[in-house]
């Protein structure tokens, strides 16, 4: 499930391709197993569970103190990272655009408490972290940070 979504408009007529339904996963629970915060039951996802969701699209405080990201400030993926079909299959794309900012990389904690929002506007520009804003990723490292 490692893909990347595009869209192509058209003025001509295409046949369509025939629907997928075949069930890949068969027995393998492996991304059930490993979720951290058990929010994938068989073919279903809690959003209030899944860190994903909390660090990136969910605006505003957190309803619960006690909100764990287990140290994820954006995003998470485990499911997507433990996927036999995705280990299989997947591949490592040459497009710099995909590649993780360079001046974050070697960051410590003390660099991303100290983030301000023009360093993050400036950094980010153009990023998919631009979804979850300067005040949501401040809330997340906020929320990291004190669960240490």
């Amino acid at each position: 499930s490692w893909i990347f979504l595009g869209e192509l408009i058209l003025d001509i007529d295409l046949d369509y391709d025939l629907k997928f339904e075949e069930d890949m996963c068969g027995t393998c629970t492996a991304c059930i197993d490993f979720c951290p915060t058990s929010a994938l039951d068989e073919y279903q996802i809690d959003a209030g569970k899944c860190i994903s969701y909390l660090n990136i699209e969910h605006k505003g405080d957190f309803e619960e103190e006690t909100t764990d990201l287990n140290g994820w400030i954006y995003g998470c993926d485990i499911c997507q990272n433990v996927c036999p079909w995705n280990n299989k299959f997947s591949q490592i794309s040459d497009e710099n655009l995909f590649k993780p900012k360079e001046e974050v990389l070697k960051w410590t904690d003390k660099d991303w408490q100290n983030l301000d929002e023009e360093s993050f506007r400036k950094i980010f520009k153009g990023s998919a972290v631009k979804r979850t804003k300067y005040t949501g990723l401040k809330r997340n490292i906020n929320s990291v940070k004190n669960t240490k």
